[in-house]
């Protein structure tokens, strides 16, 4: 739960990033301040590159990215490098 936390931090502290819904331990529920085409977008792109691997949902009708953290061996460098490409996917879009 604390790397999901310090995922939401993240988010939260990023321009144009937004948090969706309170986190539900270790779920982080998220979006791009953009379009719901854009997301779904950015979602492929994240997914196609097999480093990192989110799913998505609907909250309130809008298109929403699912981070989670599940494997107990989960490290504090693989929630960077999943933000970091995130973040680098996003400003390529």
């Amino acid at each position: 739960m604390r790397l999901a936390e310090l995922f939401e931090n993240w988010v939260r502290s990023e321009p144009g990033w937004e948090v969706c819904a309170p986190r539900e331990l270790s779920l982080v529920c998220f979006r791009l301040d953009d379009s719901d085409e854009q997301n779904e977008l950015l979602l492929q792109r994240v997914n196609a590159g097999g480093e990192v691997f989110l799913s998505q949902t609907r909250l309130n009708g809008r298109y929403i990215l699912r981070f989670a953290v599940g494997n107990l061996r989960t490290t504090e460098d693989d929630v960077r490098l999943a933000w970091d490409i995130l973040r680098r996917e996003a400003a390529a879009l």
